[in-house]
């Protein structure tokens, strides 16, 4: 990912295509694209995500790698789409982020949605996908974090 470009991007001083990535072998094989093809965030996307999702950051986009590589990986509803979630506990709250990539006609890949999503959502995603037997990876370590039944309590404080 290009922190440099996003960074700027951010703070106003650039302005075009931002890379976010390489597609892995998977994910390249789904789109029908080669190994290593660009991932790329175009400025509509960017200028859509700062005027609908003013809470995303760039701490947030700094989550990408880790949402591509190690995320759960479905196909798209669509051949030329394909759509990642993620989930960690950072600091004792969840953080789960939802993406779709597309591809062109071109054979660029582009981020189509980049958002936070909460766990009752990651789990509805899972279970969608599996039901509709578009489930390609699991993300390893999210079993406990899809736990349902906890999203409603409140966690007990400490004395």
């Amino acid at each position: 990912m290009d922190d440099v470009a996003l960074a700027n991007y951010q703070a106003g001083l650039y302005t075009g295509n931002v890379e976010a990535g390489r597609l892995e072998r998977a994910c390249a094989k789904l789109l029908c694209v080669a190994p290593g093809t660009p991932i790329w965030f175009s400025d509509y996307t960017l200028m859509k995500l700062r005027q609908r999702h003013g809470e995303i950051n760039f701490s947030h986009y700094l989550h990408m790698p880790s949402i591509l590589l190690h995320g759960f990986l479905a196909r798209g509803r669509e051949p030329n789409f394909i759509e990642f979630w993620w989930l960690r506990s950072v600091a004792g709250k969840s953080v789960a982020f939802f993406v779709v990539l597309k591809v062109t006609r071109n054979a660029e890949v582009f981020v189509e949605t980049f958002h936070a999503i909460n766990r009752k959502e990651a789990r509805r995603l899972l279970k969608r996908a599996r039901n509709d037997g578009r489930l390609v990876r699991e993300q390893l370590d999210a079993a406990a974090l899809l736990e349902r039944g906890t999203d409603h309590l409140r966690k007990k404080k400490r004395a």
